[in-house]
């Protein structure tokens, strides 16, 4: 990382009349948070809490490898109507300060714990994980299982993705190659490299009044050095899920599947209906962002964990 970082800087220096121009267009674009950013540790981690406070259980909804809050756009909405709920940005997405060192998901369970203890958000917890979001909503059910009411996992990867040892040859080359891409993302953002090539982190399109921040999000260079640390780091964040604390036995988890067909995926997605003697697994014709092409499925999921809840609370 130390080497990427003075390549970083030297490639700003060098292409000083790029790195202005760059700078300019992000304040240009710049967009305020959508909801609080919340001070921990002398940075900040930007939050969006909805629904009434009073409400329990809370839902806590962590998005995808590249992605944030804006992400749950529709989801949280129709969700804060039955629900208090909250959706966060990981260090350096979205308007959430980057970290000095890893990003990985004891990192995220960490700044996590310290958002809600400072904004005084009780237990139980029912938590939300898409894709690489479901390894730290994993981590946190296992550091803290007397909070948390239920966990639900939408297309999440299996801790056994990102474990080397468990590679074969394809999958070697396919982590490098992204591996590579996201390095070099890190390394020419502030030069503006990828808004020139229109690369942006995240998603590339999303419904007004959305596209505009996420836009302003997507070519902002801490974004992508937030992706490509923790990708850089996602071995480090599959073993800490790997070696952690089982959750308990009777927890209640949804798996909410998509209609990738790899073996392997679909053997990781089996694996995930082992944490508990108490989980579903759903299966739908929907590709990965299974809340974006099918956001009424994850809310009626999400009704029926909280209601299911109420009664055992």
């Amino acid at each position: 990382m130390k080497t990427e970082m003075i390549a970083r800087t030297a490639l700003s220096i060098i292409g000083f009349p790029f790195t202005i121009t760059n700078m300019l267009i992000n304040q240009k674009n710049k967009v305020n948070e959508l909801g609080q950013l919340v001070e921990i540790n002398g940075r900040t981690i930007h939050t969006i809490v909805s629904g009434n406070n009073d409400t329990k259980p809370t839902v806590i909804l962590d998005a995808g490898l590249s992605c944030c809050s804006i992400d749950w756009y529709y989801i949280q909405p129709e969700i804060a109507k039955f629900a208090h709920v909250l959706s966060f940005d990981r260090a350096g997405y979205g308007w959430s300060s980057p970290s000095k060192g890893t990003n990985t998901s004891e990192d995220v369970v960490n700044d996590l714990s310290l958002v809600l203890e400072k904004l005084a958000i009780k237990p139980p917890y029912i938590l939300v994980g898409h894709s690489f979001g479901g390894l730290n909503m994993r981590l946190f059910a296992s550091k803290y299982p007397e909070k948390v009411a239920a966990l639900i996992l939408i297309d999440a990867v299996h801790e056994k993705r990102y474990l080397s040892s468990d590679w074969d040859e394809a999958r070697k080359k396919s982590h490098q190659k992204n591996l590579n891409l996201f390095r070099m993302g890190y390394i020419t953002s502030g030069v503006g490299l990828p808004r020139l090539l229109k690369q942006p982190v995240g998603r590339k399109y999303l419904p007004d009044p959305f596209q505009k921040p996420v836009t302003y999000i997507g070519y902002h260079p801490k974004t992508f050095e937030a992706v490509y640390k923790e990708f850089l780091h996602s071995e480090q964040s599959a073993m800490q899920v790997a070696t952690s604390t089982p959750l308990r036995h009777d927890l209640p988890i949804r798996v909410i599947s998509s209609n990738n067909n790899d073996p392997t995926w679909v053997e990781h997605q089996e694996l995930l209906c082992n944490l508990s003697t108490n989980t579903r697994q759903i299966k739908t014709v929907n590709s990965h962002s299974i809340h974006l092409e099918n956001p009424e499925l994850i809310i009626n999921t999400v009704k029926e964990v909280v209601d299911e809840t109420l009664i055992t609370v």
